[in-house]
């Protein structure tokens, strides 16, 4: 290869840099719209999601409400027998 560079190598890398840089772009602009999106969950979770402190106000109730069902539940066989038994006249 002597000589200038010719009209054809010229064009031949503005085609190949004008590509790289089109490439680069397109891939720029995805990882910005990850990151858009990323930052759009983690807003979104911050905003739904629950305390420590709701969460143990949530676990208290129902563990007293299974007390309470369980409480039913052991006086159930007595109210059984009572409901079977004859009147007393």
């Amino acid at each position: 290869m002597e000589g200038p560079i010719t009209w054809e190598q010229l064009l031949g890398l503005a085609f190949i840099g004008g590509a790289l840089g089109g490439a680069w772009w397109f891939l720029f602009a995805a990882i910005l719209g990850v990151r858009r999106d990323l930052n759009e969950f983690r807003l979104k979770v911050a905003e739904e999601y629950a305390s420590r402190e709701h969460l143990k106000e949530v676990e208290l109730r129902l563990v007293d409400a299974i007390n309470k069902l369980s409480d039913k539940f052991e006086a159930l066989p007595s109210k059984i027998a009572a409901a079977m038994q004859p009147p007393n006249d």
